[in-house]
């Protein structure tokens, strides 16, 4: 080639600067086969015609809009205005899913937020008896025989049950403890189940739900584990019970609300214990 052909090309680097890319860029471009160069030299400098930088304005723009090399590899090959619209329709696609994505996530995080802000105002170590209206349960049972690497693995796909969407769980699952083995037995670490609170059915779920009755309901938050402290909630559920005419009628249901996702030691978790009781005779009155 003379000089006169060689002075209307470009060299790696001139098209590189008039386009804000490195050489590196273009060196890589040629051994994907996307864009080679014109001619390379005897000296070694690779050049480029001015047809090939009008194909690189399409790549670089293209890339901009984060269109794949796959994408654009196809599109130079099969260039025309129906095309690139059926590129940009493809590529708008994309961009929509991507938005409702982090969509998700940000409802997400929400969500999440102001369930730990709730926390803060948490009456720790208080028993308080309040009405609750019905309530659904995802439940997962456990059985005699199930040792700790099984109870593990079934509370592992409890919690893919509740799991939002890719795997995250924005509130923890808790554990049922019969009545008699709190109150009489006083066999703490006896678990039946685990339990999720759930959304009302909308049909399509082919998860079966429990419903937790509507009634009186006693609660309390307190720190640290279950297990640390049960003697104690015993005693003091138990005198509260008794002082104020109430009756268990149901099961012993124990949630973290902070664990060791926030908390690095377990005295400071912070867990909810409640059962359903009945009313008072003088109430009834």
């Amino acid at each position: 080639m003379d000089k006169n052909e060689t002075r209307n090309c470009f060299t790696a680097g001139e098209l590189a600067n008039l386009f804000g890319i490195s050489k590196q860029t273009l060196l890589y471009y040629d051994k994907i086969h996307l864009l080679s160069p014109d001619f390379i030299s005897e000296n070694g400098y690779r050049h480029y015609s001015i047809e090939q930088y009008l194909y690189l304005e399409i790549i670089v723009n293209m890339r901009s809009l984060d269109f794949s090399i796959a994408d654009i590899k196809h599109y130079l090959e099969h260039r025309n205005k129906a095309s690139f619209m059926e590129q940009l329709t493809k590529k708008a696609a994309e961009c929509q899913k991507i938005i409702r994505e982090n969509e998700r996530i940000c409802r997400s995080l929400q969500r999440i937020t102001t369930n730990i802000q709730s926390h803060q105002s948490l009456p720790l170590e208080q028993i308080t008896v309040c009405w609750r209206e019905q309530r659904l349960l995802r439940m997962t049972d456990l059985t005699a025989t199930d040792d700790g690497k099984s109870r593990i693995a079934k509370y592992a796909r409890h919690s893919q049950l509740i799991a939002h969407n890719r795997g995250f769980v924005e509130k923890q699952a808790g554990w049922i403890i019969k009545q008699n083995d709190f109150f009489v037995t006083q066999n703490y670490n006896r678990s039946t189940g685990y339990f999720s609170f759930s959304a009302p059915s909308t049909g399509h779920s082919k998860t079966p739900k429990t419903p937790l009755p509507t009634g009186l309901y006693l609660e309390i938050y307190f720190r640290g584990t279950f297990c640390q402290q049960a003697p104690e909630l015993n005693k003091k559920i138990s005198h509260f019970l008794t002082v104020n005419n109430f009756q268990p009628q149901s099961d012993i249901y124990i949630l973290p609300i902070e664990n060791h996702w926030l908390c690095p030691e377990p005295h400071d978790y912070i867990n909810m214990l409640f059962f359903q009781v009945s009313a008072p005779e003088q109430s009834k009155q």
